[in-house]
């Protein structure tokens, strides 16, 4: 549920102090969805074809699945697709093993060619052996894993760069002219409009619509708000592909003085 303060406003004067405060919080914001979210498994790991190989032999949908299965969370599957799985319980390995049908003792060396077969070791040599292959991985992965955060962090400054580079002095325009019209810093949101289509986010409705409630895609801020109601959408919601990132939040009206 969320709450918004009405109050009569000129449509066409906003505080673009606020404004510009704002544009800083979404970008935070965005930059942290996008490395906890379902698209933070559009990077490729070391392990992903071997991986990809097996599941499609055993009828794993996607890596949701194999997570489900498993009883692994996204960051485990992650944790295996690097083969970091030296950070993986014991038990985890095991149930992993299981449902990719792989030799336990053999599971960390590359997950190349190996046999095919349900049995579990539990020979202390081998699972200590297995330990020490796993720390091996670990250390080699490490690398790669600081590559792959390094060249994230500059793809998205590099899409951003016009927008950072001139947030600071619109803060401060704002600062000196807090009457200046809102639209005279339209043009800061384009780079991030940029990155959004990059990542394929795709926005849900859009600002002051009004549209049918539908509970899978809006977030009312109401109970009683009923499936098929007309409602207005007060703030966008965000998704990629099928998968609903953020829902819309929605509302029976706009906000007092504010017109479609």
């Amino acid at each position: 549920m969320f709450y918004l303060l009405d109050a009569t406003v000129d449509v066409t004067i906003v505080s673009p102090f606020s404004l510009a405060l704002a544009v800083g919080g979404i970008f935070l914001i965005l930059v942290y969805a996008y490395a906890a979210s379902d698209a933070g498994d559009a990077i490729e790991f070391k392990y992903d074809t071997i991986l990809r190989e097996r599941m499609n032999q055993l009828d794993i949908l996607d890596w949701q699945d194999l997570g489900e299965k498993a009883g692994l969370s996204r960051f485990g599957v992650r944790l295996v697709r690097q083969g970091d799985v030296g950070k993986l319980t014991l038990d985890q390995l095991r149930r992993l093993a299981t449902v990719l049908n792989l030799n336990f003792q053999e599971f960390d060396r590359t997950l190349l060619a190996l046999p095919i077969s349900a049995t579990i070791t539990t020979n202390p040599t081998e699972i200590e052996e297995l330990r020490q292959q796993c720390f091996r991985l670990r250390e080699e992965l490490q690398q790669q894993k600081i590559q792959l955060t390094t060249d994230f962090r500059r793809a998205t400054f590099e899409q951003l760069q016009t927008l950072l580079t001139n947030y600071p002095a619109a803060r401060k325009m704002a600062e000196a002219k807090p009457d200046m019209p809102a639209k005279n810093l339209s043009a800061l949101f384009t780079p991030l409009e940029n990155l959004l289509s990059s990542w394929d986010f795709k926005t849900i409705g859009s600002a002051w619509e009004q549209t049918a409630y539908n509970p899978q895609l809006h977030q009312p801020d109401v109970e009683d708000i009923t499936e098929g109601e007309l409602v207005y959408i007060r703030f966008v919601g965000y998704r990629e592909g099928e998968r609903i990132l953020t829902p819309a939040k929605v509302s029976r009206t706009l906000p007092a003085g504010m017109r479609n």
